[in-house]
């Protein structure tokens, strides 16, 4: 599971969930003007908006990753997008989560492989086995 930075609890780290929930509320204050403060979720004007919107988020992680939701919100189309439930969104995840599955994809390496054999090499060999090997060498030549 990724943590993630939160701007607003000292530097502390926090799930997919919260840090998307603070993008999505970073938005709204930008587009109301209004200001964002340490621990806000806290604050009575923001508490209710972050809780359905942290709801949002776990819901939407069920189904897409946390890298294609966070794409989706930091792109420019979504720039006045300040809801995990806008209708805008979830097709605009969808493109962020193909993209990233194709880089997946893009990334294989193919491996070429010694097919080296390596002996075992017994420390406390019995008189036996050293003879029968010397034999063995013996036969070979």
């Amino acid at each position: 599971m990724n943590k993630y930075i939160s701007k607003y609890s000292n530097g502390k780290e926090v799930s997919a969930a919260q840090y998307i929930t603070e993008l999505i509320c970073e938005t709204k204050a930008r587009i109301e003007q209004k200001d964002l403060h340490y621990r806000f979720w806290n604050n009575k004007e923001w508490a209710s908006f972050y809780k359905s919107q942290i709801f949002t988020a776990h819901r939407l992680l069920k189904r897409y990753s946390a890298k294609a939701i966070i794409a989706a919100i930091k792109d420019k189309k979504c720039y006045r997008t300040y809801s995990l439930r806008s209708k805008f969104l979830t097709p605009l995840i969808q493109k962020h989560e193909k993209i990233l599955s194709q880089q997946n994809k893009d990334v294989t390496i193919d491996l070429s492989r010694d097919k080296s054999t390596y002996k075992k090499h017994k420390t406390n060999k019995s008189i036996l086995s050293k003879l029968k090997d010397l034999d063995d060498e013996q036969n070979q030549k």
